[in-house]
């Protein structure tokens, strides 16, 4: 099967303008730090090996900014609460957090927003895996 680099580089952006849509946001530069926020995110909570299934659904693009400073000896990471979650999420956006989130509830909008967005692209037996990994405080706030 041969890799035709015009169809990755499309999907990718598909997938971006739909978070985009998503969002409520023409901005595709803040979709893209957002997207990579909430997905490196989700891969931090999740155990190596399930964060390795979820990314093999990605277009290939994607799965580069999902494994990028992916550190294996640091994860699963330990989230408490909502509340933790939001402000993982705030720091993996870093430096452009302030502008992308001004109120905790941006972050969790952004949150189902990516969610909505894979969920028509990935199979549902594997979001509902991450969904699994994920606290039931921090599951409420995809129902919310």
């Amino acid at each position: 099967m041969p890799f035709i680099f015009e169809d990755s580089t499309k999907d990718a952006a598909l997938l971006l303008k739909d978070v985009a849509a998503e969002l409520q946001t023409e901005d595709l530069n803040k979709a893209g730090r957002i997207f990579r926020a909430v997905l490196q995110s989700v891969r931090d909570r999740m155990p190596v090996n399930d964060a390795i299934q979820f990314a093999a659904q990605l277009p290939v693009f994607w799965k580069g900014v999902y494994f990028d400073q992916y550190d294996l000896n640091k994860v699963p990471v330990k989230i408490r609460d909502a509340n933790d979650w939001i402000n993982y999420i705030r720091n993996k956006n870093a430096f452009a957090a302030d502008n992308d989130f001004q109120q905790d509830e941006e972050i969790t909008a952004a949150f189902r927003a990516v969610f909505q967005a894979l969920q028509r692209t990935m199979t549902d037996g594997q979001l509902q895996k991450v969904k699994e990994s994920l606290n039931e405080d921090i599951q409420e706030l995809l129902a919310a």
